[in-house]
């Protein structure tokens, strides 16, 4: 209501408020609000705070807002600790950069979905022979695709 009547900063107190005693909701909309008024930072905070409380539904948005920011190092970070939303926004993020390397170096540190966005790149690249190779038997060490 106080944000419909003009009055965002009231509205930002009273979420942030609410937020910080647990309501996963508030914090999602105070997130939604900060993000909204070009305070991306402030919204990264809060859906942190609630993700490493558990907040599965903060853990999405969070990886999402960090992806459109094109936040590497903080995706990583958040996978590192077993967010699968990060782990999955990371894979996007590389394939769309065409980073076959990173893939397979995020591949090698057993994130899945990095395989599944490696295998999809090889074959947008025209190397289907390479993709089924991997398909059929991973990658050596040094990440390069085995042959047997």
């Amino acid at each position: 209501m106080l944000a419909g009547r003009g009055d965002v900063d009231g509205a930002v107190e009273v979420l942030r408020t609410r937020a910080d005693r647990g309501d996963g909701y508030a914090a999602g909309r105070l997130a939604d609000m900060l993000a909204g008024r070009g305070d991306v930072d402030g919204a990264v905070e809060v859906l942190r705070t609630r993700a490493d409380a558990g907040d599965e539904d903060a853990a999405g948005q969070l990886a999402r807002l960090l992806a459109e920011r094109g936040d590497l190092k903080g995706l990583q970070a958040r996978a590192d600790a077993g967010d699968e939303h990060a782990a999955w926004r990371l894979a996007d993020l590389l394939a769309g950069r065409g980073d076959l390397d990173e893939l397979r170096t995020h591949v090698d540190a057993g994130n899945g979905y990095a395989a599944v966005r490696l295998l999809d790149l090889l074959i947008k690249q025209g190397r289907g022979e390479e993709a089924e190779r991997l398909r059929r038997f991973g990658l050596n060490p040094d990440g390069s695709i085995a042959f047997t």
